[in-house]
């Protein structure tokens, strides 16, 4: 059996801020002090700590390293997307979309794509501009099961105890309901890492059991920034 490889490194990782003090003076904020952790392909990581200890900053640090003057090592392996999963689910404007619809929506718009190039293919005059683009779109659905996405949808919609609400508009979803959805959303686009902060927040024991069991069936890389001690006792390889 081979051995996972690493996905995220991160060694003795520092990031401080500059807050201003007064008149021409100011105090350095240590954000991220001197953190170290790997995560291995396909684990999942639990992140605790006290609040403004830093987490968001060292979440958006891993998601968008080029904003940030950091020191220390910051290595994330691979080409694919980081996914995420924001505390706060905000309500999208069209609540009359259906459960189903919404979580197809951007799997039907990569086959639009898709068939719009294949139209474009008859007048092309750069036909190898064309077919590379037409390949990188059928690798992209390749890579995320886009021509079974409704079977896969309705999998974790069973597995989130959700079947029976795929036909209802949002505007019927609870707020836990909607949170299990962003969750759903994300992991079904299988992103190189999916990182969720504190997905467990205001979510009642029904919705919290869903959760975890959409955790414990996930075959990528999670890191989850949680307090829940239901979930870090239940879900994670390392904390």
């Amino acid at each position: 059996m081979s051995e996972q490889k690493n996905l995220l490194e991160v060694k003795n990782l520092k990031q401080h801020f500059d807050v201003p003090n007064g008149f021409l003076k100011s105090l350095k904020l240590k954000a991220v002090d001197d953190v170290s952790f790997t995560i291995k392909e396909g684990e999942t990581l639990g992140l605790v700590g006290e609040s403004g200890c830093g987490k968001t900053t060292l979440i958006n640090l891993i998601r968008e390293p080029e904003r940030f003057m950091f020191d220390g090592k910051l290595k994330l392996d691979g080409t694919g997307r980081i996914g995420y999963v924001s505390q706060f689910a905000a309500r999208e404007g069209e609540q009359t979309v259906t459960v189903l619809d919404y979580l197809s929506r951007d799997f039907v718009a990569l086959e639009q794509q898709i068939n719009d190039v294949c139209l474009e293919m008859e007048s092309a005059e750069d036909m190898d501009a064309v077919m590379e683009r037409y390949q990188a779109l059928l690798d992209e659905s390749d890579a995320i099961d886009a021509d079974n996405h409704e079977v896969n949808i309705r999998r974790q919609l069973h597995l989130a105890e959700l079947s029976e609400k795929e036909s209802l508009a949002l505007s019927n979803l609870s707020g836990g309901e909607y949170k299990l959805l962003q969750v759903m959303k994300e992991m079904l686009f299988q992103p190189n890492l999916l990182i969720m902060d504190e997905p467990d927040v205001f979510l009642d024991f029904e919705n919290l059991t869903s959760l975890r069991d959409l955790i414990n069936h996930y075959d990528g890389t999670l890191l989850v920034v949680t307090h829940n001690r239901y979930l870090l006792g239940h879900c994670f390889n390392q904390i």
